[in-house]
């Protein structure tokens, strides 16, 4: 059935964002049950396509001096905070396919600012120069965002402010970065770039934040962290990070036109 390889709405139901969180409830109370078949939530706006939007964020609690980390998964968070069977997941994960492909339009990513609530750091750090990344990962490497789509489905942060020590950057928070987007603003050989098409995941695809020199890196380069003082008061530096895609639906079958059948003898 449709609704096993996502859990669809329709316009008139859109109240909130779309979550990409798509565990079902173990019933079974062992775990043998927690299959994840409801799929992440997605608005069929558009007959014969599903459109998803997943969100998630990746926790930085590392200093400079213990430890700063290179990349990093992305944690899906649970609606359902009160409810141990229902986790987050770790790993922001698109799921196309040969037959289905996935059709990213859009990825961001930001810096959490806390709203001054105590519990968020004020910002991250990295080396001087180096680029904060959210997009594809190739075996665990990040992707130069010169492919095909690449830009698409990839957001770099970027800052020229210098950190409280000598050979670092800092990124304030409520920075943002956004990929590039899948429309043609020009005809010719302007119009129809490798930076201005869709990213189509024919296999299952997985994000990740990196840390890299350039947009264009294809391997890890220092790290984030946060300051020690705010890991001292106990605050965390948060990304939160977006992606947005196009999934054509499956195939009708014998659920959307049994209920319009007669004779159904049942044993």
């Amino acid at each position: 059935m449709t609704y096993l390889s996502a859990k669809k709405i329709y316009p008139g139901n859109w109240a909130e964002p779309l979550n990409g969180w798509y565990k079902n409830i173990d019933t079974n109370d062992n775990g043998t049950n927690d299959a994840t078949k409801g799929g992440p939530t997605s608005v069929l706006a558009v007959p014969g396509y599903r459109y998803f939007q997943q969100r998630g964020y990746v926790p930085v609690t590392a200093t400079s001096g213990a430890g700063t980390v290179a990349s990093a998964d992305v944690i899906v968070p649970s609606p359902y905070r009160q409810d141990d069977t229902r986790p987050d997941i770790t790993g922001m994960v698109i799921s196309g396919s040969s037959t289905l492909p996935a059709y990213v339009y859009r990825a961001t990513i930001s810096v959490a600012s806390g709203w001054g609530d105590g519990r968020v750091a004020s910002g991250v750090y990295a080396a001087t120069g180096n680029v904060l990344s959210f997009g594809r990962s190739n075996a665990g490497s990040p992707t130069a965002a010169s492919g095909i789509g690449e830009a698409v489905i990839q957001a770099n942060l970027t800052s020229t402010v210098s950190g409280s020590q000598a050979g670092e950057i800092y990124f304030a928070g409520g920075s943002a970065a956004y990929s590039a987007n899948p429309f043609l603003i020009a005809s010719g050989a302007a119009g129809v770039t490798a930076g201005n098409v869709y990213y189509s995941a024919t296999a299952s695809t997985t994000l990740k934040v990196f840390a890299k020199e350039t947009a264009n890196s294809t391997a890890t380069s220092g790290g984030f962290y946060i300051s020690s003082g705010d890991a001292t008061g106990g605050r965390t530096g948060y990304f939160v990070v977006e992606v947005c895609y196009i999934q054509p639906d499956v195939a009708p079958g014998y659920e959307d036109i049994d209920g319009y059948l007669l004779g159904r003898t049942v044993s």
